[in-house]
């Protein structure tokens, strides 16, 4: 990973859908104002329809969503469902000129729900409390022994851990492989002593799948982020789907 991209995640990163382009601005310029106000470095995207935002949000990632409600083809609560699905900790706030949708949206547990036209007061004391919440250092993080030196990877960039010939490979999420020299160890002792938490879990003799990364689980296949597929081994599939439903829930 470049210094660049560090650089970009290491900020809050927000999201704000709105199909009306009156509203979608004007909820723009109070979440420049605010950030202005508080001196907050961030990355702000904006989006006129929920399949653009679940499509590009699969990468970006937001820490905060600010989803107008009623939108065309997809509701802003289904988008919510979908993003929550893949982001469990994502912060979400409803701005709608809709009340009767209210009960509906508790379903996918938003921060606040917000109706239009939206007051600068409520929205900023909606995004005090939505940052307070946030984790933007984005996680944990590992050091490994790469070939020439060590090298820091961070937990959630992190796919699946693959061991072939003796050497543990690292897929990421960016398409990068980074693999250890070749190991004195097999693969058991080696997650045993390097991710002894819930982070990872064996699906298969020789491969370690991100929990988090999971988008889709059967009895045979994982299909992760970005549509990638590995295998689920007949016996692992138990603890892999035990682990995926306490990530979930």
């Amino acid at each position: 990973m470049d210094s660049k991209r560090l650089l970009e995640e290491s900020v809050l990163r927000i999201a704000i859908c709105d199909d009306d382009k009156t509203d979608r601005e004007r909820v723009d310029a109070l979440v420049q104002e605010y950030l202005g106000k508080k001196n907050i470095r961030a990355n702000v995207k904006v989006f006129d329809h929920p399949d653009t935002l679940i499509e590009e949000c699969e990468q970006f990632r937001p820490h905060i969503y600010i989803l107008d409600i009623v939108m065309p083809m997809v509701t802003g609560i289904q988008a919510a469902r979908e993003l929550r699905w893949n982001q469990p900790d994502a912060q979400i706030i409803f701005a709608t000129s809709e009340s009767s949708f209210a009960l509906e949206s508790f379903d996918v547990n938003p921060i606040n729900y917000i109706l239009k036209p939206i007051a600068g007061e409520k929205l900023f004391a909606t995004l005090d409390m939505a940052i307070s919440r946030v984790d933007i250092s984005d996680g944990k993080s590992i050091s490994i022994k790469v070939k020439g030196g060590m090298q820091t990877l961070r937990l959630d960039e992190i796919l699946y851990i693959e061991y072939r010939n003796h050497v543990v490979s690292y897929h990421m999420r960016t398409g990068e492989v980074v693999s250890t020299p070749t190991l004195r160890i097999g693969f058991a002792e080696y997650l045993a002593d390097n991710h002894s938490g819930k982070e990872f879990v064996r699906c298969h003799e020789s491969i370690a799948v991100n929990v988090a990364a999971i988008d889709k689980l059967t009895k045979t296949d994982i299909t992760l982020r970005g549509g990638e597929q590995i295998p689920v081994a007949k016996s692992r599939y138990s603890e892999v789907m035990d682990s995926y439903m306490d990530y979930r829930f």
